[in-house]
Order: structure tokens, then C-alpha cells, then sequence
């Protein structure tokens, strides 16, 4: 059975159609005006330095975009790589297009998602660098005495949007922590139903097997005494009852049987809890419906494994498609976990890892990691049919 997690709506800052993006947009395409008309009205010479200019202008444009639709997974370094050539490209531009003062701007743009994908302090030391060449720039063609109050404008608009998004940013986090928090409870609580559904069929198929099975056998050895002792006449009536006892301690046995046929217990709702509800990467989930751990540790165990595997995936991986896969071999029952991402290697095992490792083994069961052929990786728990 394959189900895919419930999308959403793509709701992060770095959306191509964020607020934050559809403002880009807009201050760009209002900078990019002044150079054009200078150059339609002849008053901007169109030469080596001019194109240098205008190509920083487009190029941060492009870069944008390019980082607005690249995934921001742990603050991957590609995101980082993007914006900090978006500020190259800004002070290409500012240089090569001096007449126009509001290249400036390009800037703001760049702190805004700056300190939104790089650590604090190595958000401030690149914030400072990339002023500090902005600030020769504009001295070398406005002079100190003007460059100085437009520097300081420039540096606090700038300060505005990195606390703007830096805010956002924060809440996202918040945010995402308590989904996972919340999905965590659910799927547990999904786990302690099925638990207790678990041990009460357990405990009425033991009751009708024990009480009514037994009981129903002895009503048919009784009944064979009689038909010993009555005549003729009656024996008819006590081959019915004989019968009727006959066909109910079948029923009574089938009915035991098909209680017994679900023990262990479902994780399937558990499972399906943890889903995040993200539209990229999609979440693939093959259950099968015979594997069934014999216990709520092994369940909880499985439960952990899926969490942890969930969460390295989401953080790590930036794939596309995730595949939750949960199977009943002769062995025992196997959970993996599969991603279309870019890893090549098998990771460090960090705590996480030996957490997971620690729990399985305990239980009998063992945890192994491997490099899919195509990229992405495969996390695999076995665990015994029976503790």
C-alpha cells in the first residue's frame, strides 16, 4: 500500500512567491529603471564599465531567483554560496552604475537573507565586509562628506531587514519544532491505542477460547453420555443439540482465530502521524498490513527509528521523495527509510544514530545504513518476530 504524506502550501521566506521575494521583485525592477532611461537618453555612456554594472544588476536578479527556488534544508551551503554572490554581483553593480544612488539598495536585499542563512557572527563579520567595500565605493565617487549619510541610511535599512527576517526565520523554526513535537504525541498516542486494541483482542480471544471452547466441549461430552442413556425417540433431539454444540464451538474457534490472526500491533496510523505536512519532499508510505511488532517496545522502538530516520532525511538529504517502507519477513519485521537525495557516503554516526542502534539492540534487532546506486541513502531496522 502506498500513500503519499498531505501537501501544503509551500509557506517559507524562501518561496519564490514569498512576500520577501515579491518584494525583491519590485525594489529590483525599480532600480533597474534609472540606468535604463539614463541610457535611452544618451546621459549614460554605454561602455566597459557601464556593461560590468549592468551585468551585476541582472546577475543579482538571477541569483535571487536561483536561491528563492533552491530548498533551505539546515541552512544548506548552496543557499549560502547564492547569497553571498548576490552580494558580489550588488557591488558590481553599485561600482559600474555609479550615477544611479539607489544601487545601494541591491544590499539591503542581500542582509535580509544573509543573516537569515548564516550564523550570527558570520553574518555580522560579511555584513561589515561587504559595507566596508560599499563604503569605498561610494566615498570614490560622492566624497566623504556624502557618502557618509548614505552609508549610514544604507547600513540601517539594512539592519531592518536582517531582523525582519531573522524574526520570520525564528518563528519558521518555532514553528516546525512544535509540528514535530505534535506529531510525535500523536503518533504515540496512535501507538498506545493500537497497544491496548492489541491486549484486549488478546484477552477475548483467551476468554472465548478458554471459557466458552472448554465449556462447549464438555456440553458435547455430556451430551454423548445422554444419548447413550435415552431411547430411541429422544436420541433425535439430543444429535441436534449435539450438532448445534458442534457448530458453535467452530464459530467460537474461528472467531479466535481471526483475533489471534491481528496480534501484535498495527503501527500503521503511528506511522502515517509522523508525516510533515510539507509538499517537497514527498512522503511514499508501503506498509504491510501482516507486519506487526509483538510488543509496544519493539513498537516504540520502530516508532523512534521512523522519527529519527524522518527527521535526518528532512535536515540532511534535500531529495525529492521519501519512501517509508515496513515489511514482515521470515526473519522478522524491517522498517526502512528511502531518499532520492545527493549523498554519496555514508554519514558520521552521531548520537542520533547510536541512539537508534542502542535501542534496536537491545530489543534483538540491529540497524544498518547504505549508499542507494542512485544517491540518497537507505536506513534499515530489523527487529525479531518475537522479543
Amino acid at each position: 500500500m502506498i500513500d503519499p504524506a498531505p501537501p501544503a502550501a509551500r509557506s517559507s521566506w524562501n518561496s519564490p512567491t514569498a512576500p520577501l521575494s515579491l518584494a525583491a521583485y519590485i525594489t529590483w525592477l525599480a532600480i533597474a529603471v534609472d540606468p535604463l532611461r539614463d541610457l535611452l537618453n544618451e546621459r549614460l555612456a554605454f561602455d566597459a564599465r557601464t556593461l560590468i554594472g549592468a551585468t551585476g544588476l541582472v546577475l543579482q536578479i538571477l541569483l535571487f531567483v536561483r536561491r528563492a527556488n533552491t530548498a533551505l534544508l539546515d541552512r544548506d551551503v548552496a543557499v549560502r554560496r547564492l547569497v553571498l554572490a548576490q552580494a558580489v554581483a550588488a557591488l558590481l553593480a553599485i561600482w559600474g552604475l555609479p550615477q544611479s544612488g539607489s544601487m545601494a539598495v541591491l544590499l539591503i536585499l542581500v542582509a535580509a537573507q544573509m543573516f537569515a542563512v548564516y550564523p550570527l557572527r558570520t553574518a555580522l563579520l560579511l555584513t561589515l565586509a561587504i559595507n566596508a567595500v560599499l563604503a569605498a565605493l561610494l566615498i570614490a565617487h560622492w566624497g566623504t562628506a556624502s557618502a557618509i549619510p548614505a552609508l549610514l541610511s544604507y547600513v540601517g535599512f539594512q539592519a531592518f531587514a536582517a531582523l525582519t527576517t531573522t524574526y520570520a526565520r525564528r518563528a519558521e523554526e518555532a514553528r516546525d519544532a512544535l509540528r514535530a513535537i505534535n506529531a510525535e504525541l500523536l503518533a504515540t498516542r496512535q501507538l498506545l491505542l493500537e497497544s491496548a486494541r492489541g491486549e484486549e483482542r488478546l484477552r477475548l480471544s483467551r476468554e472465548l477460547h478458554d471459557i466458552a471452547g472448554h465449556k462447549l466441549t464438555a456440553l458435547k461430552l455430556q451430551l454423548r453420555m445422554i444419548e447413550r442413556e435415552v431411547a430411541e425417540p429422544q436420541r433425535k433431539g439430543v444429535g441436534d443439540c449435539m450438532r448445534l454444540s458442534d457448530e458453535l464451538l467452530a464459530d467460537v474457534r474461528g472467531v479466535v482465530d481471526t483475533l489471534r490472526a491481528h496480534d501484535g500491533i498495527d503501527l500503521h496510523a503511528a506511522l502515517r502521524a509522523l508525516a510533515p505536512s510539507l509538499s517537497r519532499p514527498v512522503l511514499r508510505f508501503e506498509l504491510d498490513a501482516a507486519a506487526r511488532p509483538a510488543t509496544l517496545d519493539q513498537a516504540q522502538a520502530l516508532l523512534r527509528v521512523a522519527q529519527e530516520g524522518l527527521t535526518n532525511a528532512l535536515r540532511h538529504a534535500a531529495c525529492a521523495t521519501i519512501v517509508l517502507r515496513l515489511q514482515r519477513h521470515d526473519q522478522g519485521i524491517e522498517l526502512q527509510i528511502e531518499d532520492d537525495g545527493r549523498a554519496q557516503a555514508l554519514p558520521d554516526e552521531g548520537n542520533g544514530l547510536r541512539g537508534m542502534r542502542e535501542r534496536l539492540a537491545a530489543l534483538g534487532g540491529a540497524l544498518s545504513i547504505a549508499v542507494r546506486p542512485e544517491g540518497g541513502l537507505r536506513l534499515s531496522a530489523q527487529l525479531p518476530v518475537s522479543p
